[in-house]
C-alpha cells in the first residue's frame, strides 16, 4: 500500500478524536478554574463563546475555547445578578464543564454552571488588596479608625448652601435623568446649577474616563460645591471601576466633595468607602443636595425665631423698665418738688418775718445817716444827724453822745 493508500481524511481524524474523547469522559462534568478571556455573547440569540485560560503572572500558560449555549445561557444573568459584576473578560470564575469536541469547531468546553460565590471571594480578595495598598501607600490620605475609612475628601466642609454641582455621568443616561429631575423638581423650589461632565461610566476601564473627567473639572477652576458621581437606569452590575486603585485614591484626595451615586443597593464599592457621602441611587444623591439646603434653611428659620423671640423679650424687659423708671422718676419728682416746695415756703415764711414793714411793726426803727443805713453805731460821733424810720413816722434827729453796749449784748 502506497503512501496515499494511508491517509485519513480530515473528518475521519475528526471522528476518531472525537470517539476517543467521548471514551475518556463521557457525559462527566468537571469543576474548572479559570479567567475569562475573549467573550463574544450574543444576547438575542442566548449563547456565548470565550476563551478560558490560566496564567502565570501575566503569562498564559493553558487556554481553551468555551461556550455557553441556550439552555444554560440563564446562568450568565444569574451570575451577574449574584456577584454584580457584568459577564466579560478578565473574570476570574469556577465553573462545572464538560468536554466536547465537533468535527467543524474543535474542542469546546460547554459551561453548565458559574459558583457565583467563588468569583466574589476573588473579587473581595482583590477589593481588600486595593484598600490595604491605600491605607499602607496614603496614610495622609485615607486611615482606618474603628472600621471607617476617613479620607482627605470626607474631612471637607460642605458649603452651607450647594448651589454649583459638577456631574459626572453617562450621556443620555438615566442616571443623569433622574439626577436633574429630582433637584429641578424639589418641594422647596431651590435653584442648581448643574454642569454635567458626560463620559463612560460603566465597564473595566471606565475609571480612566472617569479620573479625566475630575481632572477636566479641576482645568475649569470653577468654585464648585460639590461633584457627584451617578449612574443608574436597568442594571445593576459592573462596578469594577469603581473598585480601582487609581480612582479610588483620586477620590479620597479630591479637593472638592464627591458625592457617590452610582445605582446599587447591596455592594459597597471602593469609590464609595472614598467619597464624601455615598448614597444607592442618583435620585437619592440629588435628594441629599436638597435636604442639606433645606437643613440650612430650617436653622436660618430656628435662628429667626430665636432671634424674633429675643428681641421681643428684650423689648418687653426694657419697657417694663422704662415704665418702672419713669415712675420712679415720677415718684422722685413729685418728692422733689414737694420738698422744694416746702423749703420755699420755709422761705417765704423767713423773707416774710424779715420783711422792714414787719420788723418795724414790732417796735424796731432802721436808722439811717447820709451814708445810708446805720449797721455800726460805733462809728458815729456826736452831733451826727440821724434819721429814724418808725412803722409809723420817720423821725429827724442829733447824736448826743454813742455809748457802746456791755459784753454778749
Amino acid at each position: 500500500m502506497n503512501l496515499f493508500e494511508q491517509h485519513l481524511k480530515l473528518s475521519d481524524l475528526a471522528s476518531l478524536i472525537d470517539q476517543t474523547i467521548y471514551a475518556r469522559f463521557g457525559q462527566n462534568t468537571f469543576w474548572v478554574k479559570a479567567e475569562t478571556s475573549d467573550i463574544k455573547n450574543y444576547y438575542d440569540r442566548q449563547y456565548c463563546f470565550l476563551s478560558l485560560v490560566e496564567k502565570e503572572g501575566t503569562q498564559i500558560i493553558a487556554k481553551m475555547d468555551a461556550v455557553i449555549w441556550r439552555s444554560h445561557y440563564h446562568i450568565i444573568k444569574a451570575f451577574s445578578v449574584a456577584t454584580g459584576v457584568g459577564f466579560d473578560k478578565n473574570i476570574s470564575l469556577l465553573m462545572r464543564v464538560q468536554v466536547h469536541f465537533n468535527a467543524q469547531y474543535g474542542l469546546r468546553l460547554h459551561i453548565l454552571e458559574l459558583d457565583s460565590g467563588f468569583t466574589l471571594g476573588a473579587i473581595e480578595l482583590q477589593r481588600q488588596a486595593t484598600l490595604n495598598k491605600l491605607l499602607t501607600e496614603h496614610k495622609d490620605v485615607v486611615t482606618l479608625l474603628d472600621g471607617e475609612y476617613i479620607t482627605q475628601n470626607k474631612q471637607l466642609k460642605l458649603a452651607p448652601v450647594i448651589q454649583k454641582i459638577a456631574l459626572i455621568t453617562a450621556p443620555g443616561s438615566d442616571g443623569e435623568r433622574d439626577f436633574k429631575h429630582e433637584l429641578s423638581h424639589n418641594a422647596f423650589g431651590y435653584q442648581f446649577e448643574v454642569d454635567s461632565y458626560l463620559t463612560q461610566i460603566q465597564g473595566k476601564d471606565a475609571y480612566l474616563s472617569i479620573l479625566a473627567q475630575l481632572d477636566l473639572i479641576m482645568d475649569m477652576n470653577k468654585a464648585y460645591d460639590v461633584v457627584a458621581i451617578v449612574r443608574g437606569g436597568g442594571s445593576t452590575i459592573d462596578f469594577s471601576a469603581f473598585d480601582t486603585y487609581e480612582l479610588g485614591l483620586r477620590i479620597a484626595s479630591f479637593p472638592i466633595p464627591i458625592i457617590a451615586g452610582i445605582g446599587h443597593e447591596r455592594n459597597i464599592s471602593i469609590a464609595d468607602l472614598m467619597c464624601y457621602n455615598s448614597l444607592k441611587t442618583p435620585t437619592k444623591a440629588a435628594a441629599f443636595a436638597v435636604e442639606h439646603n433645606n437643613n440650612f434653611e430650617l436653622q436660618i428659620e430656628k435662628l429667626k425665631t430665636r432671634l424674633t423671640t429675643v428681641a421681643e423679650g428684650v423689648i418687653r424687659t426694657s419697657k417694663n423698665n422704662l415704665e418702672k423708671m419713669a415712675l420712679s422718676l415720677k415718684n422722685a419728682a413729685v418728692i422733689f418738688f414737694k420738698d422744694k416746695h416746702h423749703a420755699l415756703d420755709q422761705k417765704g415764711i423767713a423773707i416774710k418775718l424779715l420783711d422792714p414793714s414787719n420788723v418795724l411793726s414790732r417796735g424796731y426803727a432802721i436808722l439811717q445817716n447820709k451814708d445810708g443805713i446805720i449797721m455800726q453805731a460805733q462809728k458815729l460821733k456826736q452831733g451826727d444827724k440821724i434819721k429814724a424810720i418808725t412803722k409809723d413816722a420817720e423821725l429827724h434827729l442829733t447824736t448826743d453822745e454813742v455809748l457802746p453796749l456791755p459784753p454778749n449784748q
